[in-house]
C-alpha cells in the first residue's frame, strides 16, 4: 500500500525517482560535496533593479510547487495550488493585482515554452505592464523532491537520479536564460528568485524518514539547488531571496513551531512530504516584502 501511493504521489508533483525496492535501509553513496550555501536571506545583486511596487500594480507569480503551496488548504487547481501559497500572500499584504500560475511539477520549460497538461507556459501570464514577478524553480530539474519521495519510503532504499551531475550543471545557466527571458517580456518589472526552503539539515531526525546516507545525499543536491539559484540572480541582475540560507532549523527536525518544511509523513491539507509547510510560506512571504522595500 506505501508503494503504490508513493508512486501516485510522486507522480503527480514531478517526475522519476531512482530507488530499489523489497530491501531495507542501508548503505547509500552520498553525492559529491556541494559548496556551501549564502549567508543572507534577501541579497539585491548590485545590478539589480528594486522598483516599489504600489497598490494595484500587476504581479505574476510563477514556479513549481514549492511556489504554489502544494497541499496545503486550500487547493484551488490541478496545479495544487493554495490560497495560502507566498505569492496570495505577498499579493494581500501589499494590495497587488495577482495572476497566481504555480504548478506543482513545473521546470524550466514548463515557465518558457512547454504547456502542462491544459496549463499554458507560465511566461504566457507576463504582461508588459507586469510590475512584479516572483519565481520559485529548479528542484524538479535536478529531481530533488522526487528524488526525496523514493529515500523517504521506508521500503526502498534511494540513489542519486542517473543524470544527476549533468543536471546541476546544467541548472546555474537554464535559470540565468529564464530570468532573461522575463526581463525580456516585462522589462518594468522587478524580478524575485526565491529560493527553495531548506529541506534536509545537517542533523538526521525520524520525522525525515531517511537514513543518514540518504540525507547525506539529498542534503548535497539541495545545497546545490540553492548555489545555482544564488549564482543565477547575480548573474542576470535580479533580487534574490534566500529562506535556504536563513539561521536556524526549520526543517521538519524543528520544532512544530519553527517547521518552514515538512517531513515525509503530512497531515492532510497541511502541506506535501519535503514541501513548505504554511508557516514556511509565511516566511517566505515576508522575505519577499522585505525585498520590496
Amino acid at each position: 500500500m506505501k508503494r503504490a501511493t508513493l508512486l501516485l504521489v510522486a507522480v503527480a508533483v514531478t517526475g522519476l525517482f531512482a530507488c530499489s525496492s523489497g530491501s531495507s535501509k542501508g548503505a547509500v553513496s552520498p553525492s559529491t560535496t556541494a559548496p556551501p550555501p549564502s549567508t543572507t536571506g534577501v541579497t539585491p545583486t548590485t545590478s539589480a533593479k528594486v522598483a516599489r511596487v504600489q497598490s494595484g500594480d500587476r504581479y505574476v507569480a510563477l514556479g513549481s510547487s514549492i511556489a504554489s503551496g502544494y497541499g496545503i488548504a486550500n487547493q484551488s487547481t490541478a496545479c495544487g495550488r493554495s490560497d495560502r501559497d507566498y505569492g496570495q500572500l505577498v499579493a494581500a499584504k501589499l494590495d497587488l493585482s495577482l495572476t497566481d500560475v504555480s504548478c506543482g511539477a513545473a521546470v524550466i520549460p514548463n515557465v518558457l515554452d512547454t504547456s502542462q497538461g491544459s496549463a499554458p507556459p507560465q511566461i504566457d501570464a507576463v504582461t508588459p505592464d507586469t510590475k512584479l514577478i516572483t519565481i520559485s524553480i529548479g528542484g524538479n530539474d535536478i529531481n530533488l523532491n522526487a528524488t526525496a519521495l523514493g529515500c523517504g519510503n521506508p521500503a526502498t532504499v534511494c540513489s542519486p537520479p542517473a543524470t544527476l551531475g549533468a543536471d546541476e550543471a546544467a541548472l546555474q545557466g537554464k535559470l540565468v536564460d529564464m530570468l532573461a527571458q522575463l526581463k525580456a517580456k516585462a522589462p518594468p518589472a522587478t524580478i524575485v528568485l526565491v529560493t527553495y526552503p531548506r529541506e534536509f539539515p545537517d542533523q538526521n531526525c525520524a520525522a525525515l524518514s531517511l537514513t543518514d546516507g540518504e540525507l547525506a545525499m539529498l542534503r548535497g543536491m539541495g545545497e546545490k539547488l540553492e548555489a545555482a539559484s544564488v549564482a543565477a540572480a547575480a548573474q542576470a541582475g535580479v533580487i534574490l531571496v534566500d529562506p535556504y540560507a536563513q539561521p536556524g532549523d526549520h526543517t521538519a527536525c524543528a520544532p512544530a513551531a519553527q517547521q518552514w518544511t515538512a517531513g515525509y509523513h503530512v497531515a492532510p491539507g497541511a502541506g506535501f512530504a519535503y514541501h513548505p509547510t504554511a508557516l514556511g510560506h509565511e516566511e517566505m512571504a515576508t522575505l519577499v516584502e522585505q525585498a520590496l522595500k
